[in-house]
């Protein structure tokens, strides 16, 4: 379980460094958009789209990094509030809703590939639009895992909660 653990912590880790790259990408793509509309008077699709498409990434990955925290939006004025058996009873709900909500993402992104495989982006016709929900993909993976994880942690006595 150690090596699961050293894994998730390196996954979560690149995760925020790709999360710094998007974010530095979003803006750049943005200066670059307004300059050359100030200056040119001209406007590129393209970088709209890249950086609508950049921002999805970073809204789903931004997920996992939240998750790994505990610093999701929850029901905490009412779990905080809870002790022993009931708080023990709606973390195990916590982490089994989170990972039947990663593996719907999972499944849903595989009921969509047959349809956004062969889409294109208007102003980057070799670009599939598949890309654009790998992250979501992602994302369930890792809330499945994760939750997994935390929930034999918590059988095994070894959860710091």
């Amino acid at each position: 379980m150690q090596l699961v653990k050293k894994l998730l912590d390196l996954f979560v880790r690149l995760v925020s460094v790709l999360l710094m790259c998007l974010v530095s990408g979003i803006v750049l793509l943005m200066l670059n958009e307004l300059v050359l509309r100030n200056l040119l008077g001209k406007s590129f699709r393209g970088m709209t789209e890249m950086a609508g498409f950049m921002f999805l990434w970073m809204a789903f990955l931004g997920v996992i990094v939240l998750y790994d925290q505990d610093r999701m939006i929850s029901l905490d004025m009412f779990f905080v509030r809870t002790h022993d058996r009931l708080h023990t009873l709606l973390w195990v709900a916590h982490k089994v809703v989170a990972a039947c909500l990663g593996t719907i993402m999972v499944i849903a992104f595989f009921g969509l590939y047959p349809y956004v495989s062969t889409e294109y982006y208007s102003s980057m016709p070799t670009f599939a639009k598949l890309w654009q929900y790998v992250p979501m993909a992602i994302t369930g993976s890792f809330l499945c895992i994760k939750s997994i994880y935390d929930l034999i942690e918590k059988a095994r006595g070894e959860g710091s909660r």
